[in-house]
C-alpha cells in the first residue's frame, strides 16, 4: 500500500463514517461531563483523554462536529471554523487524518446536469 496522498477538488464534500458519527457522540458525552468541571484545564484533560483513546489528536473532535452537520466542503468548514483560530492549512491537515482513519468519508460527487434537448432545425 502507497502512502500517496488522494487528491480532491475544491467543491468536494465529506461526512462522517459510522466510526465518526459513533466518535463524534463519545465526544459530545465527554465534553458534558467536562461542563461540570472546573475550567479550562479539565476540558483538555478530558478532549486530550477522548482523543487518546481513538488514537485521534484532541481537537479532531472540533473538525468531526463540524462535519456532522452533512456535506461540507474544506473551505466551508474552515470559514465555519474561523472564530475557533482554526486555519484552512489546519482544517485540510484534519479531514486528511480523519479520511486516514475512517471517521470521515468523500461524498460522491452529484451527477453532471442533464444536456438540454438537441434541436435539429
Amino acid at each position: 500500500m502507497s502512502d500517496e496522498k488522494v487528491r480532491y477538488g475544491r467543491s468536494q464534500k465529506f461526512q462522517l463514517s459510522a466510526k465518526g458519527t459513533e466518535a463524534v457522540a463519545s465526544y459530545s458525552a465527554v465534553i458534558e461531563a467536562a461542563k461540570a468541571g472546573t475550567g479550562r484545564a479539565q476540558f483538555d484533560a478530558a478532549r486530550a483523554t477522548w482523543g487518546a483513546s481513538l488514537g485521534l489528536a484532541a481537537e479532531d473532535g472540533l473538525y468531526l462536529v463540524e462535519f456532522e452537520a452533512g456535506g461540507r466542503t474544506i473551505s466551508e468548514a474552515a470559514r465555519n471554523l474561523e472564530a475557533c483560530d482554526t486555519t484552512p492549512k489546519a482544517v485540510k491537515d484534519a479531514v486528511e487524518r480523519l479520511l486516514k482513519c475512517g471517521m470521515l468519508e468523500p461524498l460522491p460527487a452529484p451527477p453532471p446536469p442533464a444536456a438540454p434537448p438537441r434541436r435539429l432545425w
